[in-house]
């Protein structure tokens, strides 16, 4: 099949791991494509020649835990130039901007209806004790700009808290979110993705360790959450138990209506089943979407085919991105 894209698709991207699959589909579509890496990357605002058929941005907050928080705020002004020039973008600026603040998705939910758990934003410990009288323990500080469970601790007492709130790491914007930490039945969690405003699928996550890392790619996953990566390694235990699972309508309903309003045209919105009260509680809204490990055998389909047919829709605008 021969290609009738005017220009390439442009995919960017800083992590050496992340869009392996996305680019095979490419490859096999024989659609040109072009990775950028912005982790090291220049442009010019004076050049106006739209060079690409379409961006897909897979730009992720935990950047910064593989040495690359330039791209942090570099990706929000590059994602505006294309923009500008008139190139339809994959998750657009405004859906980077609630991918990397969890503050920003807080506020989603509250404005939504959509029931989460409690949760104040600060910018400097000492309002934590100010605050905290309101929360049941035990609570999590999670800095505002995360990514893979990153920086996220849990505390089991006020006095807990207070002891370690000198030493606790807000991030690199300096904003952090004080939340009650909800137990999940089952120790398990469900991630609905979406694309293109429609239900894709949902699986059941079950965490096997104590950790805060419930992305069910294999590329997401670190051997310690202690340690130190320039990349997730993609053949790293993921110590998840990961099936696909039917969610309940109004859960789906309600993920779809949170993408669509943060403008996220393919992303997984998460939620868990509070072992306290069984209710449901969303708790992360994520732009950037790696899928689940072995689609094929866990989903029965292969998430990438629609994700690209989507792409070469909208690069052959045949359909509009948010």
């Amino acid at each position: 099949m021969i290609s009738r894209l005017s220009a390439p698709i442009a995919i960017v991207d800083e992590h050496p791991e992340w869009s392996g699959r996305l680019i095979a589909e490419l490859q096999n579509r024989r659609l040109p494509f072009e990775k950028i890496d912005h982790s090291s990357h220049a442009y010019d605002p004076r050049e106006r020649r739209p060079r690409y058929s379409v961006i897909v941005n897979r730009s992720s907050p935990s950047s910064h835990r593989r040495g690359h928080g330039n791209v942090l705020f570099y990706a929000e002004a590059l994602l505006n130039h294309y923009e500008a020039l008139g190139i339809p973008v994959i998750n657009p600026v405004a859906a980077y901007r609630f991918e990397k603040s969890k503050a920003l998705q807080a506020d989603l939910f509250e404005r939504l209806g959509v029931r989460y758990p409690r949760t104040v934003v600060f910018n400097h410990p000492d309002q934590v004790s100010k605050v905290v009288d309101g929360f049941r323990f035990p609570v999590i500080v999670k800095p505002n700009v995360g990514g893979s469970g990153a920086g996220i601790e849990r505390f089991d007492s006020r006095a807990d808290l207070e002891a370690r709130l000198p030493a606790i790491d807000l991030g690199p914007d300096g904003v952090a979110l004080l939340q009650e930490y909800l137990e999940a039945e089952d120790n398990a969690i469900v991630r609905v993705e979406v694309l293109d405003g429609r239900y894709l699928y949902a699986i059941r996550i079950v965490r096997g360790a104590a950790s805060f890392n419930l992305c069910p790619a294999d590329v997401c996953q670190t051997p310690s959450p202690a340690a130190t990566l320039a990349a997730c390694p993609v053949d790293a235990p993921a110590a998840l138990q990961v099936t696909r699972f039917e969610a309940p309508p109004d859960a789906v309903a309600q993920a779809i209506a949170l993408t669509r309003v943060a403008s996220i045209d393919v992303g997984g919105v998460e939620y868990l089943v509070s072992r306290q009260d069984g209710r449901i509680y969303f708790y992360d809204i994520n732009a950037t979407s790696n899928f689940v490990a072995d689609a094929p055998t866990v989903l029965g389909f292969d998430p990438f085919g629609p994700f690209v047919d989507y792409i070469e829709r909208v690069a052959s605008g045949g359909g509009a991105a948010a």
